[in-house]
């Protein structure tokens, strides 16, 4: 494996992701999904670490993890009411694999490890096909919430006068969802990426922070918006709004 500093920063963030290598000869490997499993087995240690010896009063990785789910849960009970609950496996899960892919993925060094050419590793969000694949998934769960909660009134809002608007905005929501995580974060990279091949190390030393903060809302904003889909499915928000909740601003 040879290691070095790419010249461009198109090779390390282009809008495809470069093939790096096969399973078996027939699952196609690239960057963004090995760093998608790269961030799988952290997040799995980490809930390991936090939930191994747990205690009443916690402390450490502990503290830590519990801070996270209640601030989830409190920013929940503002948008679902008493169902954030139920909603919160779904979202803490989009969250914490946002934000911990979004960190790893500008960490100094990252995209510099290559083979066969091509870096191995990339923010995973900064593939549409992961981001596209986390909001379909919210797409789904959103249906089935709908029919969960009034089996009548999910099959009589596409029967409304104006069916097309309603199909639109069902479609228009996961979109939404998976082109302004992606647009950010892949344009966030190759900002990073040129500033630290251009400029004196202090400022990009500035963006990577700014990258950081980014990195969070942008977990946040994937997060609450989900939740707020989620809630108008399960009628605690306005049955006959179009586009995005109110809440989603908040």
């Amino acid at each position: 494996m040879e290691i070095h500093v790419p010249v461009q920063p198109a090779e390390v963030f282009s809008f495809t992701p470069p093939l790096i290598g096969q399973i078996t000869g027939q699952i196609s490997v690239t960057n963004t999904l090995l760093t998608s499993w790269v961030v799988m087995v952290v997040l799995i240690v980490f809930a390991l670490a936090a939930t191994r010896n747990m205690k009443m009063v916690p402390s450490g990785v502990q503290n830590v993890a519990e801070a996270i789910i209640e601030m989830l849960l409190g920013l929940g009970e503002q948008v679902a009411g008493s169902r954030a609950r139920e909603f919160l496996p779904l979202v803490a899960t989009l969250f914490l694999y946002i934000w911990f892919s979004n960190w790893i993925g500008i960490l100094p060094g990252f995209g510099t490890f290559e083979i066969n050419g091509q870096p191995i590793l990339r923010s995973a969000d900064s593939d549409l096909s992961i981001t596209a694949a986390m909001a379909i998934i919210v797409f789904v769960w959103v249906q089935v919430t709908g029919l969960r909660s009034d089996t009548k009134e999910f099959f009589l809002k596409f029967l409304r006068p104006v069916p097309v608007l309603e199909i639109l905005t069902e479609i228009a929501r996961p979109l939404s969802l998976a082109l302004r995580l992606f647009g950010n974060i892949l344009a966030g990279g190759i900002l990073v990426e040129v500033m630290l091949q251009i400029v004196p190390p202090i400022i990009p030393a500035v963006f990577l922070g700014l990258e950081m903060f980014v990195g969070v809302i942008q977990a946040l904003i994937f997060a609450i918006l989900s939740l707020a889909f989620l809630s108008l499915a399960a009628g605690h928000g306005h049955s006959e709004s179009h586009g995005e909740p109110e809440h989603a601003g908040h």
